[in-house]
């Protein structure tokens, strides 16, 4: 057999052994055009994703600034954007595909930014919720069409490297956000953290006009589904209701009157709340049922129910969903915690959550290689069972007076986990099914994670708000401060510390009175957190178990010769390795620099963890990082000399299964 020959064999088994969910003639390369597409969509992912992370460190300076909100509101400000961002995922997810991706994420981005807008300027917690519901809208309406469009433009182990890229810059933008909240936060204003968003969002506007080719799938069978966008919103409205609301006015029966404007609650003996969670269920039944029946005729559902029968996607989907319940709300808690329990400015609680965004910034791309590898089922249980470590031993580890050094391992631990398993979890529930769905099955995944993340800190947010009122009364009883001081901070700690601790304590009181309202309060907070943290990891080790439903895609081997495309590949993805150590020592380095000039965190490094505080006095910690970087890219480049020697590149197909 002469060489052509052999090409003409390989290319024909190249086409056998194509994947029935991508087009033909796809091929697992990166070219130019590709690296902008993907640069736009993190660019896309990354406003989206520092919008969140930006805003949970800003929560407490936010109640103090609008008064009467509590901690129970906190949770709205949160849970209202999850909630709308996931309601209409799926809408927009199919629009995109309809109507062309790069136009409905140009649309979401200005959205967006309207939404920011709204929010930096919010006068009370009623405007910032406005502008909370059309931010939601618009990312909804972006979100998806950032996977929609990297799922329909890479192939093979280039689709890998895209989601592992995809999911890096949103670990960077986690490292980024919570930095400059903290920053915002502390020496300017929280207003600011929503305000960033304008120039982000104009940028990636720009870039995305130029970078991004227009890709649509025309379904003549589509009509939008009014029915079931409003079913589905008013059912996970009235549940997330029920769940934030209920420690306020009764799970079961009432404990309070909720009033809107001249209408009030209880009508019954029934709470509200117990209300809201009956007529979600019908919503929610009556929405699976609507779907079912307009599939049935012949119409283009909201949801299609007919991708469950792909396993991957049936059991990725239900994974997700309980994972994602204790993966977002943990750190939502963590920012109560530092700043509200432990007395720290929202600055120093950025860098105690930072771990946890480095962490996830590195291991997401090193996922996708590890799946090329050993299956994307492997690396996604092995990520959720580190993640379950980490919040048992949270859950252990915190305390009143625990030294802040001692969360940077768990948090970095988690954050490897989450990076481990979030991108691949992802890639595994869009590779599985057929391409011209892939905007559809993307809203999907990402409606299942953004509203258990909703649910998660409405739920773990309640559990947390019953611990700080049953532990701080507790505590109370067994104090000897006065009465009426004792019911002032009883009703503080009822309320879900509404208003803040500060303004709840009389002034002029002496130190010894007030050292016992602080353990009082602290001590409730800290097993409030503790308790919430106990769920979350209960959470995610179900979801590690329902992880190993899903199949670990086979493989079929095919000998073909090393192509120059294969080799920009690799290009392509050291590159990013590199530009994520850059980052990282970037970061080593702005630490150190904010370490000589800031004296707080001197005197904390001195007290809490002296050792640290030296390698970033001397500028040791980043000098350290680059010596370790070279020798890992020093590694790498040895690996990579030993796979050039070889005569073969083992390609690895996924085939999905349906069963």
């Amino acid at each position: 057999m002469n060489p052509s020959t052999q090409t003409k064999v390989s290319a024909s088994q190249m086409q056998t052994f194509q994947p029935a969910n991508q087009p033909l003639g796809s091929e697992s390369k990166i070219e130019a055009r590709q690296l902008l597409t993907l640069i736009v969509c993190c660019l896309a992912i990354s406003v989206i994703v520092i919008d969140f992370t930006i805003v949970i460190n800003a929560l407490p300076s936010i109640q103090a600034t609008f008064s009467g909100v509590s901690v129970k509101d906190l949770e709205w400000i949160t849970s209202l954007y999850g909630l709308i961002f996931g309601s209409f995922l799926l809408t927009w997810g199919k629009l995109g595909d309809e109507f062309g991706r790069k136009r409905i994420l140009m649309a979401g981005i200005a959205i967006f930014v309207v939404g920011s807008i709204i929010d930096g300027l919010s006068a009370n917690l009623s405007q910032m919720l406005v502008g909370r519901s059309i931010q939601g809208f618009g990312g909804a309406m972006a979100s998806p069409s950032t996977l929609s469009i990297l799922s329909t433009t890479f192939t093979g182990k280039a689709r890998s490297v895209a989601f592992g890229m995809w999911g890096a810059v949103a670990g960077a933008a986690g490292i980024i956000g919570p930095l400059m909240g903290g920053y915002f936060t502390t020496y300017v204003t929280w207003r600011w953290s929503f305000l960033i968003n304008v120039p982000l969002g104009a940028i990636t506007l720009v870039v995305a006009l130029y970078a991004i080719k227009e890709t649509r799938f025309r379904d003549p069978k589509y009509s939008t589904d009014f029915l079931g966008v409003t079913l589905v919103t008013l059912g996970l409205a009235s549940l997330l209701f029920g769940f934030i609301e209920a420690q306020t006015y009764g799970w079961l029966t009432p404990h309070q009157t909720f009033t809107l404007g001249s209408f009030s609650w209880p009508l019954s003996t029934i709470s509200l709340p117990a209300t809201c969670f009956i007529a979600g269920a019908f919503l929610m039944a009556g929405f699976t049922l609507a779907e079912l029946r307009r599939a049935k005729v012949g119409k283009v559902p909201l949801f299609d129910f007919s991708l469950l029968k792909y396993r991957a996607f049936r059991y990725g989907l239900f994974t997700v969903g309980i994972v994602a319940v204790g993966e977002f709300a943990t750190i939502f808690i963590y920012s109560i915690y530092f700043q509200v329990g432990r007395g720290l400015s929202a600055i120093n609680s950025a860098l105690n959550l930072a771990p946890f965004a480095i962490a996830m910034f590195i291991f997401s791309p090193i996922a996708g290689r590890l799946s090329n590898k050993y299956g994307a089922r492997r690396v996604v249980t092995t990520g959720m069972v580190l993640e379950t470590i980490a919040l048992f031993t949270l859950f252990l580890v915190t305390g009143d007076s625990t030294p802040f050094y001692y969360f940077y391992p768990i948090f970095l631990l988690f954050g490897a986990g989450f990076g481990l398993s979030l991108p691949q979890l992802t890639n595994t529930v869009l590779a599985s099914v057929p391409f011209q769905k892939a905007g559809v099955a993307s809203a999907a995944n990402n409606t299942i994670r953004q509203i258990s993340a909703a649910f998660g800190v409405a739920v773990l947010g309640a559990i947390m708000v019953a611990q700080i009122s049953s532990v701080g009364q507790a505590d109370l009883s067994v104090t000897n401060l006065p009465l009426a001081m004792k019911d002032s901070i009883g009703t503080l700690l009822t309320s879900g510390l509404t208003g803040g601790v500060a303004p709840a304590l009389p002034p002029g009181i002496s130190p010894v009175t007030l050292g016992t309202i602080h353990s009082v309060i602290t001590d409730a907070i800290t097993q409030g957190v503790r308790w919430a943290v106990l769920t979350a990891g209960i959470f995610v080790s179900f979801g590690a178990l329902s992880s190993l439903l899903i199949p670990n895609p086979k493989a079929s081997v095919i000998k073909e010769t090393k192509a120059p495309a294969m080799a920009r590949s690799l290009r392509a993805s050291q590159i990013a390795l590199v530009a994520q150590f850059v980052v990282i020592e970037i970061l080593l380095f702005g630490l150190s620099s904010e370490y000589s000039a800031n004296p707080f965190m001197q005197d904390w490094f001195s007290q809490n963890a002296w050792p640290i505080g030296d390698l970033l006095a001397n500028y040791v910690a980043p000098l350290l990082g680059i010596a370790i970087g070279f020798a890992g890219l020093t590694l790498q480049n040895l690996l990579k000399r030993r796979a050039g020697a070889r005569k073969a590149v083992e390609t690895i197909v996924p085939i999905a299964e349906t069963t």
